[in-house]
């Protein structure tokens, strides 16, 4: 039986569509840019925060739908659009950012459009943040009406939130740990509801393409959820083994332009 056409393709950022330099190659942007050319949706689903994902989203002429936040907010970057919003309430948002500040753990939160850097590093350069992000000395000061997103990284901050906040939050927030050979461990704290295989359900409503006919590709376990729903799901070659094992398709990883291979294999 002859598999159906991909017309759409959802990427992972980290570890997936860039490289170890957090760049796209010239060959997966040159793939990307023909698959948009080609009428091939290419969604970029990340953990990341919106204007961050809209850089690389305009760097490649891409203007389908961004998954962001691990699935917590879905926006158009034709008009900035929001066709998903879902935020952690304001009492776990100053909880957790109390928790942060606390353990002065590398971290952020997004309110708004604005996310508040909360950092110990060293020779830190503030004229180097991205669009959009600015360094805080409390993340407390910022989350009282309710966060779009925390992310934690580094093993002893995903692990002091996760022994603090434990199980209290079932049904209220999903505390998705991840992690790959070419990323550290991070924490992305977000709403219950929030994951990457509903958000692509949901872009794929809004586009009018069936999740059959998709591909999801990602390297680490907040991806799973996209890759289980979609058509077809890819696991980057970097990717930790047990995400490998649930995956339908194994890769070349992030490094050897396995996006690349991807898009001309299954969807040009």
């Amino acid at each position: 039986m002859t598999p159906p056409r991909i017309r759409l393709v959802a990427l992972d950022l980290d570890g997936t569509l860039l490289n170890r330099g957090n760049a796209v190659s010239d060959g997966n942007a040159a793939a990307v840019r023909d698959a948009v050319a080609a009428g091939v949706h290419i969604v970029i689903a990340t953990s990341r925060w919106y204007l961050l994902a809209k850089r690389t989203a305009d760097l490649l002429g891409v203007t389908s739908p961004i998954i962001c936040h691990n699935g917590a907010m879905i926006r158009s970057p034709i008009d900035d659009a929001r066709l998903l919003q879902l935020d952690v309430p304001a009492d776990a948002a100053i909880e957790i950012a109390a928790i942060a500040d606390e353990g002065q753990f590398e971290s952020m939160a997004t309110v708004d459009d604005t996310t508040h850097l909360l950092t110990r590093r060293a020779n830190f350069d503030p004229s180097r943040l991205p669009h959009g992000m600015v360094r805080t000395q409390r993340l407390s000061d910022h989350v009282a009406g309710g966060v779009e997103a925390f992310l934690f990284f580094g093993q002893d901050a995903c692990d002091g939130l996760r022994a603090r906040v434990g199980n209290r939050y079932d049904g209220v927030l999903n505390l998705a740990y991840g992690y790959s050979e070419t990323f550290p461990p991070y924490l992305n704290i977000v709403h219950a509801s929030a994951d990457k295989g509903r958000a692509l359900q949901l872009v794929c409503d809004h586009v009018g393409v069936p999740i059959e006919q998709t591909m999801a590709i990602g390297d680490a376990a907040p991806d799973l959820r996209m890759m289980s729903v979609a058509g077809i799901g890819m696991a980057m070659g970097n990717a930790p083994d047990d995400v490998k094992a649930q995956a339908e398709v194994v890769g070349p990883s992030n490094v050897d332009d396995g996006v690349a291979w991807a898009i001309r294999e299954y969807a040009l």
